[in-house]
């Protein structure tokens, strides 16, 4: 802030797990529902401003802001904010403006009310300055990670032929908050594959493979996403055959995730290993011109955070973590059905000798099990 010449910041949080870290990040207040934003001056504590509909009360339990406040008109509030210490004509930064997260509505409210404001966009500012991670976050992350080992420990015991899809994603979002995950996410799908989904009334056959795959921030707020795929009995051959290469690619990628590599080159690794070892290949050729699904994207108190490929790429930096979950296009619906969500989606650490799996023991996934 000094160095840009702000007096203040506004950090902008929605119900949406691509911002509602923002303001739990500087408040250590999580956020439920609609929008919240944290007002950060060169000095004191931060001044929390939540909505109507979910009030102060859980907001209030936490230590770090030093003001709390509730109303339905946010940028009128975040003005009266401003002017009472006297920054009715300073620079202010905003975070959210190039994103869209902060809403035209609100900004209308703060620059009508305080016409002479200097408005900037600090969303890099602030996405920058939470690029990396604290030996704090990271145990926050690696908790995460081990919570939900403990989580499919419990689940795996209860996947069975005969139940219906819609069951297990039960059951899995029973076991997730009995855990303390705050908001899980499970989404399901067995073979022959269809669209991702929360689960449906079709019956698990003893023939399926079946994949839970469960997102969420763990008590401390840090999120993970993570995959396992599994099969009664041995796998048929063709399908094992499918996961090794998802392995091998993998590790591909996860060898050029070191510090000032572009996150580009994780999928360009994978990428490259696909095109030798087989006729598959990513959604992600020419990086000025993305398409397909996102194969790595940031992760930390935010599902989505900071970079994506493809779509969003950046210079990877030492401690940064994202997620991966590289995203194979298949030349026909057929194979598709087949292989479709049978892959490895876990949190990756960068560091000097190459990204590190967060939840898979000693680098080796184990998300292919037999029950």
């Amino acid at each position: 802030m000094e160095q840009q010449g702000l007096a203040a910041l506004v950090v902008c949080g929605r119900d949406d797990i691509r911002y509602r870290g923002r303001t739990f990040w500087v408040s250590d207040v999580w956020q439920l529902l609609a929008d919240t934003h944290v007002v950060i001056l060169e000095d004191g504590d931060p001044i929390f401003i939540g909505g109507q509909v979910f009030g102060l009360e859980q907001a209030e339990q936490a230590v770090w802001p030093g003001e709390f406040r509730v109303s339905g008109l946010s940028g009128v509030e975040i003005a009266d904010v401003l002017k009472s210490r006297g920054l009715g004509n300073a620079a202010v930064g905003i975070t959210g403006l190039s994103d869209a997260s902060f809403a035209v509505g609100h900004l209308n409210q703060l620059t009508n009310a305080l016409p002479g404001l200097s408005v900037h966009d600090a969303t890099q500012l602030f996405e920058d300055a939470r690029h990396t991670n604290s030996e704090e976050e990271l145990s926050y992350l690696r908790a995460t990670s081990e919570l939900f080992n403990e989580i499919y420990v419990v689940l795996e015991p209860s996947i069975r032929p005969g139940m219906t899809e819609i069951e297990l994603a039960a059951e899995s979002h029973k076991v997730s908050r009995e855990f303390g995950l705050r908001d899980p996410m499970v989404l399901l799908q067995t073979s022959p594959y269809g669209p991702l989904s929360f689960g449906t009334t079709k019956l698990i056959e003893r023939g399926d493979i079946v994949t839970v795959w469960i997102e969420s921030a763990g008590p401390s707020g840090y999120w993970l996403e993570y995959r396992r795929c599994y099969t009664f009995g041995p796998p048929a051959a063709e399908a094992r055959h499918f996961w090794d290469l998802q392995v091998q690619s993998t590790a591909a990628g996860l060898e050029a995730m070191k510090p000032g590599a572009m996150a580009s080159e994780f999928v360009e690794g994978v990428q490259n290993y696909l095109k030798q070892e087989s006729e598959y290949h990513l959604g992600f050729t020419d990086p000025a011109n993305p398409h397909g699904m996102f194969s790595l994207h940031g992760i930390d108190c935010d599902a989505i955070k900071g970079v994506w490929v493809p779509g969003n790429d950046r210079v990877l930096k030492e401690t940064e973590v994202v997620n991966i979950h590289p995203t194979v296009e298949f030349p026909d619906h057929e194979t598709f059905e087949k292989f479709g969500w049978l892959g490895i989606t876990d949190n990756a650490l960068v560091t000097e000798s190459g990204g590190e799996y967060m939840t898979h023991a000693a680098g080796v996934p184990e998300g292919f099990k037999e029950l």
